[in-house]
């Protein structure tokens, strides 16, 4: 189904929201000569609007959002299909690697936590391909800057993106996008397990993680950094005294 302005689409659960603007119908287009790939046509469900567009994707980051030329470039096709952002979700006590699983498929693609993780667990979470946020110092994260990476559609953010058909929002994503890459598609597989094969590359060598650490200063620079940057984008917070 191809989506217009003023369009009212239901989702999951009788939710309706409409279609406020059509960016890929502006004059001007973005150039996508040195992008990695643009998903076109995705009805974006943002932080404050609803609205059409392509969104472009460079270095695991959104690089652009609007209306992409027409220059030959990895592409998904989103037509009739909606698009958000992957949630932030605070969790108490430890997680096991189902209820990792289901978060990430409902939607959630970082997570917070009220009290420090232990190492056997930050181990086994680093295993699935979500975000995580951990201060070892003792120090409480600055909840404004994780937002600046994550939690919505726009240009700089991290693409933790998810796409899906109306009827099964937040429930069944057909395609998750995580820190830029294609994780799971629907289209060619409904198993889930399948993202944990994309952890490696064509030469069977592990690839980097399309998860990212987000942690304190001191953190990235110490210990935890160092044993973890090679496989793991890390980003340093500043932490609340």
């Amino acid at each position: 189904m191809k989506y217009r302005v003023n369009d009212t689409l239901t989702l999951c659960k009788g939710r309706t929201v409409s279609i406020e603007n059509d960016l890929t119908a502006s004059g001007e287009k973005f150039d996508t000569a040195d992008v990695d790939s643009v998903i076109r046509n995705a009805v974006v469900i943002g932080s404050d609007s609803v609205y059409k567009a392509d969104i472009a994707i460079t270095d695991g980051r959104i690089s652009a959002i609007g209306g992409a030329d027409d220059k030959a470039c990895r592409q998904i096709d989103a037509e009739g299909l909606v698009l958000t952002a992957g949630r932030i979700r605070t969790v108490s006590g430890s997680l096991d690697s189902y209820m990792l699983e289901e978060l990430l498929f409902s939607g959630v693609s970082t997570l917070t936590f009220d009290s420090q993780p232990s190492d056997n667990d930050i181990k086994m979470m680093l295993e699935h391909p979500m975000n995580y946020c951990v201060c070892f110092d003792g120090h409480q994260h600055d909840s404004d800057e994780l937002l600046h990476h994550v939690g919505d559609v726009a240009v700089g953010r991290i693409a933790d993106l998810y796409i899906w058909k109306c009827e099964k929002f937040n429930i069944a994503p057909e395609k998750i996008i995580k820190f830029g890459r294609c994780i799971f598609d629907r289209s060619l597989t409904d198993r889930k397990d399948i993202i944990y094969a994309l952890s490696y590359d064509t030469t069977r060598r592990p690839a980097r993680s399309a998860s990212v650490f987000f942690t304190s200063h001191n953190d990235v620079n110490g210990y935890f950094g160092r044993l973890y940057e090679t496989e793991h984008t890390m980003i340093a917070l500043d932490t609340k005294k």
